[in-house]
């Protein structure tokens, strides 16, 4: 008798342990799954090209398919002009306001002033959602320009911009030919500020 309560008890033991460690074994799968549920990085997999932190920080600000781009050198913001450079610079005054651009070469390596036959262009300016301002570019003084150009021949161009305020948000749009051919400069987020050679 007491061997028979015995070997049943321990039958219910046994079944107890059992049905505990298969309760035991199947929390595991479910524990792991949790665990190698990695989230999901941030690889920029999602992103659009131009988006990509890595080229943001690579390549130039990009125009239209008709301007090309605009990028920096120092205080000057360079634009693409058909086959040529154009660098925009301020020069802000208390004897009144100006903008300089300089045609160059594209090399850049080692640009050259890059002049062209013309005694004036004009070039819009506009700042935000306000009226456009006209610019009249002419001819630097000789002694601001390079001693090799001819008559009649500049690559250094001044224009009073007495309206112009440091702080403006300015997009220009010049044209000029080159070789005979008209071509667009296209200067967006011209800050005169940041982008002044000279400062009073």
């Amino acid at each position: 008798m007491f061997m028979r309560c015995f070997t049943h008890t321990m039958g219910w033991v046994v079944a107890f342990f059992f049905v505990a460690g298969c309760g035991g074994t199947s929390s595991t799968p479910n524990q792991r799954t949790h665990s190698t549920a990695t989230p999901v990085h941030s690889d920029h997999s999602d992103l659009k090209d131009g988006d990509h932190p890595t080229h943001k920080d690579a390549v130039h600000k990009e125009g239209d398919a008709n301007h090309g781009h605009s990028h920096e050198r120092g205080k000057m913001l360079i634009t693409d002009a058909g086959s040529i450079h154009a660098l925009l610079t301020a020069h802000l005054a208390d004897a009144g306001n100006e903008l300089d651009i300089f045609l160059e070469t594209p090399d850049a390596k080692n640009p050259q002033p890059m002049a062209i036959d013309a005694e004036s262009f004009q070039a819009l300016a506009t700042a935000g959602e306000g009226e456009s301002q006209t610019l009249i570019f002419e001819p630097a003084p000789a002694d601001e320009r390079p001693v090799s150009e001819t008559a009649g021949k500049c690559s250094h161009f001044v224009a009073k911009a007495p309206w112009m305020k440091p702080e403006d948000d300015l997009l220009i749009v010049a044209k000029f030919s080159v070789d005979g051919k008209e071509v667009v400069g296209r200067w967006k987020n011209f800050n005169p500020k940041k982008y002044a050679h000279h400062i009073e």
